[in-house]
């Protein structure tokens, strides 16, 4: 199956519509009245557009963006032609009994929805085949999920914008975001049980209360950058992308959030979709207890971190979050565990092994980058973890972007290795309610059960 000529239309992407509808590649307006040279540009023009549609799209990733970039290219050649075609008109021409005026009104419209999806793919095309190889299982599914995708890069462009330091960032809404998350991942209930409308979480595989689970970015919302957005190998800066988080239990988030945590692939034989699985890095913590069920909704009353360690994430449909940014994630988590010394974390997460992807042989973050961000961290990043998940741009042209992103990326991981992070105002939280006075219950009642709950993560 094809996908459609034109880049359909989101609620970012919607332009106004116009009060007439016209089929631009009808015969009709293959009779404008041009010059002989024209109409002849023009037929052959649109025979080249529409071979390249009909003869179907590839079967594999790679190629069918290829081909996708092709047909674009030449239905905008195609439209330029109409353009000329109609420009040499007579002010009175009509077809299928509308206006040259109105013509050319919708012919601006479908190339503005083919500048845009071309933009996309040529700004973002590494993440694009990446997003694509995760979850794409037939050819059928590869130009449906292509459509999806274009969508969702659409609206994390339309929202990311450079952040500046000591500003709000316009743009992003930590609530919308959240509300993006819960909405791919099917992670909030469409029933309210009277005590409000249950969240899911993805690491204990149950519905809780809404006040404790939480929506976690995967990387830092803070360091949506240009500079991010360079080392993804990208224009644009992704971490808007519903695909940049998971539904966490608000004690895993906080755990998460500190680097205590992170998500590892569950095996080294990769899946469609990808399996996950949690890994706790401090064997310190694995007895202390992180969560109390009051209400009996899970098997056990006394959640241990323990009992969490290589659990496997649960997901209620086939959407998934991206491998890139969990395996920034782990980048940062690994630095942060090393600093800490924590013993026997380098067995937990071997990471040549779980990383290597036969769908992104490539990588997923510019390999210069990461090979600099391991040196001024003190040459903490093992080769094998870079050789797993780098790739290489030979082009010298962006040795200047590189060096800036190192710069604002090391900033940014020794910032949150230090814990000095951007805090949370009150509009930018990612839930309505506010679950301190929970936590601060839980507390009392575990420190009187056992004396030893892990209710701050604070050491970081």
């Amino acid at each position: 199956m094809a996908p459609p000529s034109t880049l359909p239309k989101t609620p970012d992407n919607k332009p106004s519509r116009p009060s007439f509808e016209i089929n631009l590649d009808s015969p009709a307006l293959d009779e404008v009245d041009c010059s002989p040279a024209t109409r002849s540009q023009l037929l052959s023009l649109k025979r080249k557009a529409s071979s390249l549609s009909e003869q179907g799209s590839p079967c594999t990733t790679a190629p069918f963006l290829d081909w996708r970039l092709a047909v674009i290219n030449s239905r905008l050649d195609f439209r330029r032609g109409q353009r000329q075609a109609l420009a040499e008109a007579s002010p009175s021409y009509q077809a299928q009994g509308i206006s040259k005026a109105e013509i050319i009104e919708v012919i601006g419209k479908d190339e503005k929805s083919l500048r845009e999806e071309k933009a996309v793919l040529m700004s973002s095309r590494k993440m694009l085949e990446g997003d694509l190889n995760d979850h794409v299982t037939s050819k059928d599914a590869l130009a449906d999920a292509y459509i999806e995708e274009l969508r969702m890069s659409l609206h994390a462009a339309s929202s990311s914008k450079e952040k500046y330091p000591g500003k709000k960032t316009p743009g992003l809404d930590r609530k919308a975001f959240a509300t993006l998350v819960n909405e791919y991942l099917e992670t909030t209930s469409k029933t309210d049980t009277g005590g409000g409308i249950p969240k899911y979480c993805n690491v204990l595989g149950f519905w809780l209360p809404s006040d404790s689970v939480k929506c976690a970015h995967i990387v830092p919302f803070s360091w949506n950058t240009k500079a991010m957005a360079h080392i993804f190998g990208s224009d644009e800066s992704p971490l808007t992308s519903k695909r940049n988080g998971l539904s966490l239990q608000t004690k895993i988030e906080q755990a998460f959030d500190d680097c205590w945590v992170t998500v590892v692939p569950s095996t080294t034989v990769e899946t469609t979709p990808t399996e996950w699985k949690l890994v706790v890095l401090n064997a310190a913590i694995m007895d202390n207890i992180f969560f109390t069920d009051y209400f009996s909704i899970t098997p056990q009353r006394l959640w241990r971190w323990k009992d969490i360690h290589n659990r496997e994430l649960s997901f209620l449909n086939n959407n998934r979050p991206a491998r890139r940014f969990l395996y920034l994630r782990y980048t940062l988590a690994w630095l942060h565990a090393n600093d800490k010394n924590w013993p026997g974390f380098k067995e937990i997460v071997p990471p040549g092994t779980v990383w290597a992807s036969p769908n992104k042989p490539d990588g997923y973050l510019r390999k210069s980058i990461l090979v600099e961000i391991g040196r001024r961290t003190g040459d903490k990043l093992p080769n094998d973890l870079i050789e797993a998940g780098a790739f290489e741009d030979l082009d010298s042209s962006s040795k200047v972007a590189d060096e800036v992103a190192c710069i604002r990326v090391t900033e940014k991981i020794e910032d949150h290795l230090s814990g000095d992070r951007d805090p949370k105002s009150e509009d930018e939280d990612d839930d309505d309610e506010d679950d301190d006075d929970k936590d601060e219950d839980d507390k009392d009642d575990d420190d009187e059960e056992t004396g030893k709950e892990t209710n701050d993560l604070d050491d970081c």
